[in-house]
């Protein structure tokens, strides 16, 4: 199959170019006008018009011409016709020459009927000059609202360090924060003077001082035009177009991602901090990430980044204020929260349809020496100071107000808080309910004297009644607000009076059923085992309460879905670890979707991610032509059409999806982020296959119909190579996406596929799995691992930024380094294994369950802020 036109297309579309560029002089057109005027008197032009209207049917047809043939009385045109004829067909030539007539042959060829030339008359021409002047008057205001833009401002000034002007037709203006910037209008800073603008569509600008821009848009691309000085762009997340800076002698083009652009007098610099950018300049097109800079110019030296964006203050802000809550979490860690519970008080006295239990310690003193310590680092830290007083200065109730107020009611209350909701809860008939126990009379005056109070005077003015049994009834039916009931040993706050009388009443009735129920039973049993924070949720009372008010789908019903049960998640301990685990039960063997994580097993694909490796990702999932054959039965049973879908898709690809690309693979994963990840993230993939040599058909197949597309759309094609090294077989796939070069390199080994944007990356992790330095084989790693029966996992996830660390200490200065060795120091590693099991999945962790590090988005911003790192490599 060829994919790109021959040399001779590409002459002859050559020579028909040049003859289209050959614009004919007046003597030529004169002398030619002349020759056809002369042939119209002499008759060749009503002749040529008669023998037009003559039609050349069959070979009849050109045998009755050969006698005007061979005179040479034939028009150029008819003659070329006989002529050609005669080349291919072997009875007209025979006959021609005399030696017989072969009759059936003859009647063998019989030409096209020419269709009907369109017969123009008055009504078609007027309105196909109607129809031509709606589309362009249609295309005319298309494009003018295209390239119009959207409407309203383009940018707004949310900060101004020093002076910045606005300039325009209308003249010059000083800009405040908050001040709006139309398209045409630049601004300009002064001098020692910074300026942050946010554009129209979320990105934000840091202008240096004497920096000018102005900013233009159309529905689906935005500019910024810099003519002189530095600035900084976060460009916002886009899911059409691009942000583009046009300084004098460049032009970059960006999609979500942080680089500054340097224009002066000598030429302009480019530096990456974050993401991948184009940037066109003389002539040429480069393509950075994160940590390259160029220069447009060869006068302009290349700097690092750190000291290209050095004017910014915003990193160092940054990492100052994580810091702080590094120290902040390293404390709060130390305060003794109420230990594990092994009964709870309040759980027999709810009601038997109950579909939400959420059991938490009453953390009152726990709160109150939070609070305490953070207001002590308060004191000592002005970069905390700023960042909590930001936007707080008429807020009322203050927070630490709340905190006394919380602090307070908790010392009426018992041990437990339980926030609870029925069924019919969950279909919005009634709110939930929040329900605990009073250990010490008092609690009704104080609530009636401070809270109500504190909250009469708040901003929000939410409707507080604080009642009790006596008062209860006065209370009207569909009062809605904040109500709490308080009865002699039970507090009850909803929000809603139905349910607070509601749950009332069923308290008054004395112990209820829920306790006997299948799923209080399954609480019970999670509190036997001992428990600090237990959510519980009867996902099949919820599911089918939502379903009873409509007809439940057949694709739900096929996915397996519907058989849920429980879900059950719960923080405790297990020995001297911390355990946490998220349980999602079913009722029978799971089936459809529910199914697709397998039983634990081991996984081998982890072999070939190194110990050092920042994050992984690894699961063992059922086979994948099982898989697509759940999705068929899950969407092919609401969709007709999907069957038909499938089919057209399997032959505008060219492959069978199921019998030749999903067969060909097995059902284990692994996604890891292992090596350095400047200039590009050093990620891999290990998929495992069960038919390697059926796989590489099918990605020949795919590529093939890629580049077939691509030559009907005028794009790039994808290129596929394959090299022989140390006799194993690398691929990579090159492309071009928007202008941007991609590569991506495989292998086949062991019964896996290896991916790795690079090839050097594929032969350190056959070097990893060579050997035996993997994670799975790490001591480091099996600590982590939380402890139950299970010798393997079916899921897992682990992540460790201690490692990315090192390529960035080169490009800190000391005081960043220093920050973020405090914050490294916090960036403890983790992991989270999922286990399937026949009716259940379980997740669980032996740290904290999601212990956000507040340290990570500073070393996420370091890593794309740093300069360190190469260019990208060839192989090797």
């Amino acid at each position: 199959m060829k994919f790109f036109r021959s040399k001779q297309d590409a002459n002859l579309d050559q020579a028909i170019s040049e003859l289209r560029g050959q614009e004919p002089d007046a003597k030529a057109l004169s002398a030619a006008s002349e020759r056809v005027w002369q042939r119209l008197q002499s008759g060749e032009g009503a002749a040529a018009v008669n023998s037009a209207l003559q039609p050349i049917r069959g070979c009849a047809d050109v045998r009755s011409l050969l006698p005007a043939f061979h005179r040479q009385e034939l028009v150029p045109a008819r003659a070329l016709i006989v002529r050609d004829h005669l080349l291919e067909c072997v009875s007209c030539r025979t006959y021609e020459q005399g030696r017989g007539l072969d009759t059936a042959a003859s009647t063998a060829w019989q030409m096209e009927p020419a269709t009907r030339g369109l017969q123009w008359n008055l009504p078609r021409l007027a309105f196909a000059v109607a129809a031509a002047a709606v589309l362009i008057a249609v295309i005319w205001t298309g494009r003018s609202w295209y390239f119009a833009g959207p409407p309203g401002m383009r940018a707004r000034i949310d900060s101004v360090e020093g002076q910045a002007y606005g300039v325009g037709a209308s003249g010059q203006r000083l800009l405040k924060p908050g001040d709006e910037v139309s398209e045409g209008e630049f601004i300009r800073t002064a001098a020692n003077s910074h300026a942050k603008v946010r554009l129209f569509e979320g990105s934000q600008v840091e202008m240096n001082q004497r920096a000018e821009l102005a900013v233009s848009a159309t529905r689906r691309n935005t500019t910024i035009h810099l003519d002189q000085g530095s600035i900084i762009v976060q460009a916002a997340k886009r899911h059409t177009g691009h942000l583009y800076v046009s300084a004098p002698d460049c032009t970059v083009a960006v999609t979500g991602t942080v680089f500054s652009v340097n224009s002066g007098t000598k030429g302009s610099r480019v530096a990456v901090i974050e993401g991948e950018v184009r940037v066109k300049h003389a002539g040429s097109e480069s393509i950075l990430h994160s940590g390259d800079v160029v220069a447009t110019t060869q006068s302009i030296g290349v700097v690092p980044v750190r000291e290209e964006i050095g004017w910014s203050s915003d990193l160092d802000h940054e990492l100052a204020l994580l810091a702080e809550f590094s120290k902040l979490r390293s404390k709060l860690q130390e305060i003794q929260t109420p230990g594990l519970r092994y009964e709870s008080k309040i759980l027999p006295l709810l009601p038997a349809d109950t579909a939400l239990y959420i059991g938490i310690p009453n953390l009152g003193d726990a709160l109150q020496q939070a609070n305490r310590i953070f207001q002590q680092q308060l004191m000592q830290s002005a970069v905390l100071q700023e960042w909590w007083n930001k936007g707080r200065a008429n807020q009322y109730p203050t927070p630490q107000e709340l905190i006394d107020q919380i602090h307070a009611i908790s010392q009426y209350l018992g041990d437990e808080v339980v926030i609870t909701a029925r069924a019919s809860a969950i279909s919005n008939v009634h709110s939930p309910i929040l329900l605990a126990e009073i250990r010490q009379p008092g609690l009704k005056d104080y609530l009636q004297q401070h809270l109500a109070d504190t909250l009469a005077r708040s901003q929000s003015r939410d409707n507080l009644r604080v009642t009790d049994l006596q008062s209860l009834s006065s209370l009207a039916a569909d009062e809605r607000g904040m109500i709490m009931l308080v009865r002699p040993k039970i507090l009850i706050v909803g929000g809603d009076a139905a349910s607070v009388r509601q749950m009332s009443a069923q308290l008054d009735a004395g112990a209820g059923v829920f306790a006997g129920t299948d799923f209080g039973q399954r609480i019970t049993k999670v509190y036997s085992r001992g428990t600090e924070t237990l959510v519980a949720a009867n996902l099949g009372q919820i599911v089918k309460s939502m379903h009873s008010q409509q007809e439940e789908s057949q694709a739900f019903r096929n996915s397996g879905l519907d058989d849920v049960k429980y879900l059950i998640g719960v923080h405790g301990q297990a020995g001297t670890q911390e355990d946490n685990r998220i349980t999602l039960e079913f009722n029978g063997e799971r089936r459809g979707i529910a199914s697709w994580l397998a039983a634990p097993a081991p996984m081998g694909s982890l072999d070939y991610v190194s110990s050092n490796a920042g994050a992984a990702i690894s699961f063992v999932a059922k086979q994948p032509a099982l898989m697509f054959d759940d999705i068929f039965s899950t969407i092919g049973t609401n969709d007709p059409d999907f069957r038909q879908g499938l089919a057209r898709t399997n032959a505008e690809l060219g492959v069978d999806l199921r019998n030749d690309l999903a067969s060909a693979l097995g059902g284990e994963v692994t996604l890891a982020l292992d090596g350095p990840v400047l200039p590009t993230p050093s990620w891999k993939a290990v998929i495992e296959v069960n038919k390697p040599g059926a796989l590489q058909v099918t990605i020949d197949k795919l590529i093939q119909t890629i580049n077939i597309d691509a030559q009907k759309s005028n794009r790039p094609a994808v290129t596929l190579n394959q090299t022989q090294v140390g006799g194993r077989t690398f691929y990579s796939v090159e492309s071009q996406v928007a202008g941007l070069a991609t590569e991506y390199d495989y292998t086949f080994a062991d019964g896996y596929m290896i991916l790795a944007p690079s090839r050097a990356l594929l032969l350190a992790a056959l070097q990893t799995h060579s050997n035996g330095s993997s994670l799975a084989r790490s001591a480091s790693f099996h600590a982590l691992l939380p402890s139950d029966n299970q010798a393997n996992f079916s899921a897992m996830i682990y992540q460790n930024l201690g490692p990315i660390l090192k390529p960035l200490a080169g490009q800190l200065s000391s005081q960043q380094l220093a920050l973020v060795q405090e914050l490294a120091g916090d960036a403890k590693p983790s992991v989270f294994c999922a286990y399937g099991e026949s009716d259940r999945i379980e997740v669980a962790s032996g740290g904290r369950l999601f212990d956000l590090n507040p340290g990570i988005p500073a070393l996420l911003q370091l890593l794309g802020s740093s300069d360190h790192g190469t260019s990208r490599h060839t192989n090797p």
